[in-house]
């Protein structure tokens, strides 16, 4: 787990904001990636160039598909230690994306 304080969440979510609303991954932030890596189970794709090119462009559907309770790619959401520790915030980057999608 990667431990994170309300400033941080702060601004895991506003990286999220601002990537969802550009959709554009290039705008995915080291708190947000090391959130999703490391608390949320998305792969890492070996860095975070790595995982912004992951989703840019025509893949950043896939990006967003995590963030649909619908889709398969949500399932990290269901993880209990995830659950418990980041409901709030996780539940927040779902809602956002949803109103979004």
């Amino acid at each position: 787990m990667y431990p994170i304080n309300a400033k941080q969440q702060k601004k895991v979510l506003n990286s999220f904001q601002r990537v969802v609303d550009k959709r554009n991954s290039s705008f995915i932030s080291e708190d947000l990636y090391k959130h999703l890596n490391l608390n949320c189970n998305f792969s890492s794709h070996f860095s975070l160039k790595g995982f912004q090119d992951a989703y840019r462009g025509d893949h950043f559907q896939e990006f967003l598909e995590h963030f649909d309770q619908h889709s398969l790619h949500s399932q990290w959401r269901e993880a209990p230690e995830i659950s418990r520790e980041f409901a709030d915030l996780n539940n927040t980057l779902f809602d956002y994306a949803s109103s979004r999608l």
